[in-house]
């Protein structure tokens, strides 16, 4: 949404006193899979979450921070999660709900001449109760599709890439559930990321702006996306848990 915190404020109050609808692309949560994760979670037929953990551990060739800007705090904010990974941090606390608390470490430019992190790993606290991880990477060779997985009292689901790839619940064969094999991910290849959900979403956003309501990723919802990322960039660089509400 924007580099800053402050920037977030300002773009939601300016939209608000205008009238204006303000929307952040987050597009996974227009996938088949969130939409029917998030339905799941709400009839509980997880149970109650116990672990949330989200993995974005891609590759990009050094050419791809050869380019002027890129990896570095000035212009995109840092590398690997701010740039790749906020989008599963986005899904995870859709899906697992708010953050209260993250611990984390980082490595900066393991792999590749950047400012930024190439990787980062967190363990996070959610507000339910539950716990789980974010791993963010650029450096991983030869870079694996993204993966969020589900863990509660009940059972288990795990997104891969932009599918649901598994629903283990017990006494839940999940007849509804649209489980698949093939993923589309972004892994190695920018290219290769999927724009069907990215047209669910602007579909959204324009029914939001003839129906005059907010749309599903609003200012509020790119404002904790993004304090989420830097909540665990404040926790690598002073090697200690940042609280987060």
């Amino acid at each position: 949404m924007a580099l800053t915190l402050d920037a977030c404020r300002e773009m939601i109050a300016l939209c608000g006193s205008a009238g204006l609808r303000l929307g952040v692309v987050s597009q996974h949560r227009f996938d088949a899979c969130s939409i029917f994760l998030k339905k799941a979670l709400a009839a509980g037929r997880l149970g109650k979450l116990l672990q949330v953990d989200g993995y974005v551990k891609w590759h990009r060739p050094q050419s791809y921070y050869d380019r002027p800007g890129k990896g570095s705090w000035a212009v995109e904010g840092g590398g690997a999660l701010i740039n790749q990974g906020i989008h599963t941090v986005d899904v995870m606390q859709y899906l697992g709900g708010r953050f209260s608390q993250v611990f984390a470490n980082w490595q900066l430019g393991a792999a590749h001449v950047m400012e930024g992190e190439d990787i980062v790993n967190a363990v996070v606290s959610y507000a339910s109760g539950a716990t789980g991880v974010v791993q963010a990477a650029t450096a991983v060779l030869p870079g694996y599709p993204e993966r969020i997985e589900l863990h509660g009292t009940k059972g288990s689901a795990v997104i891969t890439g932009d599918r649901l790839t598994a629903w283990n619940v017990a006494g839940d064969p999940g007849a509804d559930a649209p489980l698949a094999a093939g993923v589309e991910s972004g892994a190695a290849d920018p290219m290769a990321i999927s724009i069907e959900n990215l047209k669910l979403q602007f579909l959204d956003f324009g029914q939001a702006v003839e129906e005059g309501r907010a749309p599903l990723v609003d200012g509020e919802e790119g404002f904790r996306a993004l304090q989420i990322v830097l909540g665990i960039y404040e926790s690598a660089r002073g090697n200690k848990p940042v609280k987060l509400i």
